[in-house]
């Protein structure tokens, strides 16, 4: 599933976005958000900057300053919160915009 930016919640910024999360930080190729809805405390994601619907649609340079920025979070995560685990999700069934969860248990 290929998705428009001018659908994509992350790329409207609109207050849908803001509803469910707030931005708490830009990183060298993605954006952080930070759940509003808590059960699992720090649960945020981390999504890629541009519009791009699938991890390979990204060159190798791309990708891993991509992974970079979510490998920082998930240490800050782990600093914050020392959980246990950290759970990753990409899932692209309803958007189509490249992000990871992170959800520390």
């Amino acid at each position: 599933m290929k998705s428009d930016s001018k659908e994509c919640l992350y790329c409207q910024n609109n207050e849908t976005l803001h509803n469910l999360m707030i931005e708490i930080a830009q990183l060298s190729v993605s954006r952080v958000f930070l759940f509003k809805e808590q059960t699992y405390r720090g649960r945020c994601l981390v999504a890629y900057k541009d519009h791009v619907n699938d991890l390979n649609e990204l060159s190798d340079e791309e990708r891993n300053a991509f992974m970079a920025d979510v490998t920082r979070v998930t240490r800050a995560m782990q600093k914050a919160f020392q959980p246990e685990k950290i759970n990753y999700g990409a899932y692209s069934d309803k958007l189509s915009h490249l992000h990871f969860h992170l959800a520390p248990k």
